[in-house]
């Protein structure tokens, strides 16, 4: 099957699975335009039943590299929840990445938010002969929401490991620094990923667009 096709296919399941829950939880839908290459990303979580513990989270990316020797990158992963608190949940479900196709995977977060700032941390770990473990943080900060610009700026840092053979897959280290205007935000978005033991090095630098649907 063609990249595009899987991409295609993907991107349909996304777009039931946001339908589903868009009426219980808010999509962070960002676009990143740089000097060498796209980049999309979202995340999401709501309720099944908005007084239970048990939800959907989904968070997905696709990078699309000028350079057709990289090859265009897909990962999505797909929870069914439960919320232990207000501040940790955990759940089970599976992870896309073409490498590996689907892979069943389980994980832990803890999400805080006081004022304008909020963090969420976020572990995951393969359930199967073969597995990787990921670490996931973000910082973000978004200000005041009474005045027309408010300042907006986020750190995300990424990193995954094989626990079966030579040990970093990757790892990334995102920033966006840019103004929040009516509910939109843009400015600029510096992305940079490393690969493989080796720590093969990208980046991409540019302008980022976003909106919380």
């Amino acid at each position: 099957m063609k990249e595009t096709t899987k991409i295609k296919y993907l991107l349909a399941c996304l777009f039931f699975s946001m339908c589903y829950v868009h009426s219980r939880a808010q999509v962070p839908v960002e676009i990143t335009a740089g000097h060498s290459s796209y980049y999309y990303q979202h995340m999401f979580s709501g309720k099944i039943i908005a007084e239970k513990p048990f939800g959907f989270f989904n968070t997905s990316s696709i990078l699309l590299p000028y350079d057709k020797k990289r090859g265009i990158e897909v990962m999505s992963q797909s929870y069914l929840t439960y919320e232990i608190n207000k501040r940790w949940a955990t759940g089970l479900g599976s992870i896309y990445a073409p490498g590996n196709r689907f892979v069943p995977s389980a994980f832990v977060w803890f999400f805080n938010k006081k004022n304008d700032l909020s963090y969420l941390i976020f572990t995951r770990m393969d359930v199967w002969s073969k597995p990787s473990l990921e670490l996931f943080g973000s910082v973000e900060y978004q200000g005041s929401k009474n005045q027309d610009f408010n300042l907006y700026a986020r750190l995300q840092l990424q990193y995954i490991t094989s626990m079966h053979w030579n040990g970093h897959l990757k790892s990334v280290q995102y920033a966006r620094l840019g103004v929040d205007n009516k509910g939109v935000q843009y400015g600029l978005g510096i992305n940079f990923d490393q690969y493989g033991p080796n720590t093969e090095h990208y980046s991409n630098f540019g302008l980022f667009v976003r909106r919380v649907f």
